[in-house]
């Protein structure tokens, strides 16, 4: 189905060398070695769907029990939210790196290069992190005003950003820490470090918010707490099981001799990709404020939705990421075909998962608003608001399987000019034509969200097809 077919345009793919992608036809692999790649990839996906499915169910647990103070804390989470895509752009830049960089240094062999390239992550995560909280809380004042929310739902994004602005370093590292155990083949450690930190927020999160027992009640800076904690616990767990003698790749934490090399190397990699989450950060933002032009209670209602689907979406992130390991993986071992079969693979398993979630999303979208709002405007408006917005979650999957097989590859190029152009070109302006051009407000620019998902997909598949992010060459 997902086959790379000879190509008609200015360069025929059989006409390809082996160091320019595939050389032949990649059709479908011999009954045995699909099955097993198959294994592979829910293997690896699945530990890494967890733990982003943890920490999706913090986030919405987070927003079930600011949702009984009302609907401006929710508002002001959306919208720093919104502010934190922006600010912490470069983690993007070195994940997508790191993943191509340690699942290659794996793949050729393992050791001290693979030891190196993990600690190279680690301190650029968690020294750019840091500097980019400083900055965060100097300008979360100025900035919280571009989005056009209500004074008190300013008031409240600020104080609910101050701790989670000087916590980034530690957020950005243990994204890393799930990157690490993917790419030296142990997922499962990964997932049960989520476990714990998420674990330990959820019992923090209505403790510290409603001042259960011996807690004060700190309403929304009790939720920052709850999520800084969490953070940092992954974070010194991750550090601690990576430096152990048993591990598959011990780690030796120092600050002396920085891995200069892996840095910059990583920095290559992942800069194309830091362009394109810049880009998505600011397209969400963008987002954010035309819906703020509805009132909080749209706002409220688009971040319950996002928080929602989020579980789709992390279902996309896992696989993904798993992807794009196996992917650097194989392109490391110089095996080139498995590679391809992997990404097709992922697509299909992803797609199959994300029609089957938009079915449940549709029966069961009342009861789900009813978990955060009561209000019978607020179940009507918040019923669709799912409904619609849900419809972009297979075509956005296809996309993030296709993304990740270029960053398991170290080739973020294609993916950050086509993503920017996604961004604004399509989904931004789909919205705008349907929901304020055409009159159809909230709704139309819902719709114009997924069409653009849609159209989008579409399009970056008959590049992904070709074959060309094929590359076996050393990083």
């Amino acid at each position: 189905m997902f086959s790379v077919i000879e190509a008609t345009l200015k360069r025929p793919l059989k006409r390809l060398t082996s160091d320019h992608g595939p050389a032949k036809e990649y059709h479908t692999p011999p009954p045995g070695l699909e099955k097993e790649l198959y294994r592979r990839v829910v293997d690896m996906g699945l530990p890494s769907m967890a733990s982003f499915l943890l920490l999706n169910l913090y986030e919405a647990v987070n927003i079930f029990w600011l949702a009984k103070i009302g609907a401006s804390p929710v508002a002001a989470v959306t919208v720093f939210a919104a502010f934190s895509w922006v600010m912490t752009f470069p983690n993007h830049i070195i994940g997508s790196g790191s993943v191509a960089v340690i699942s290659r240094r794996y793949g050729q062999g393992g050791g001290t290069p693979t030891a190196e390239a993990i600690r190279a992550t680690f301190l650029l995560k968690f020294f750019t992190g840091s500097f980019l909280g400083i900055i965060g809380v100097a300008i979360l004042p100025f900035a919280l005003t571009l989005y056009g929310t209500e004074p008190d739902v300013a008031k409240l994004a600020f104080h609910y950003g101050i701790l989670n602005s000087l916590t980034f370093g530690f957020a950005m590292t243990s994204f890393s820490v799930y990157t690490a155990f993917r790419g030296i083949g142990r997922p499962q450690a990964g997932m049960w470090i989520s476990v714990a930190g998420v674990a330990l927020n959820m019992i923090l999160d209505p403790l510290l918010i409603f001042g259960i027992g011996p807690f004060p009640r700190l309403e929304i800076v009790g939720a920052s707490i709850a999520n800084s904690v969490g953070f940092i616990t992954v974070v010194v767990l991750g550090v601690w099981m990576l430096g152990r003698h048993d591990s598959p790749v011990p780690v030796k934490w120092s600050f002396r001799n920085l891995p200069k090399s892996e840095m910059k190397q990583i920095w290559r990699i992942g800069f194309p990709s830091g362009f394109s989450a810049l880009s998505f950060a600011l397209m969400n933002s963008t987002v954010v404020g035309l819906f703020a032009h509805f009132g909080t209670l749209v706002v409220a209602l688009f971040g319950m939705a996002q928080r929602i689907l989020r579980f789709g979406h992390m279902i996309n992130v896992g696989f993904g990421l798993g992807t794009g390991a196996l992917v650097g993986q194989y392109l490391g071992a110089r095996e080139k075909e498995n590679a391809w079969h992997t990404a097709r693979i992922s697509i299909r398993l992803v797609m199959i998962c994300m029609f089957s979630f938009v079915l449940l999303i549709w029966l069961f979208s009342e009861p789900l608003v009813k978990m955060f709002f009561s209000e019978p405007e607020s179940l009507e408006q918040g019923k669709w608001f799912l409904r619609i917005l849900v419809l972009s979650l297979p075509f956005r999957a296809a996309l993030e399987m296709m993304t990740n097989a270029y960053n398991g590859a170290g080739r973020n190029l294609p993916p950050m000019i086509f993503g920017i152009f996604l961004d604004w070109g399509l989904i931004v302006l789909s919205m705008l034509v349907l929901g304020k051009w055409l009159g159809w407000g909230p709704y139309g620019m819902l719709a114009g969200y997924a069409f653009g998902n849609l159209l989008g997909s579409a399009i970056f598949f008959l590049f992904f097809r070709r074959g060309h992010w094929l590359v076996e060459e050393d990083l």
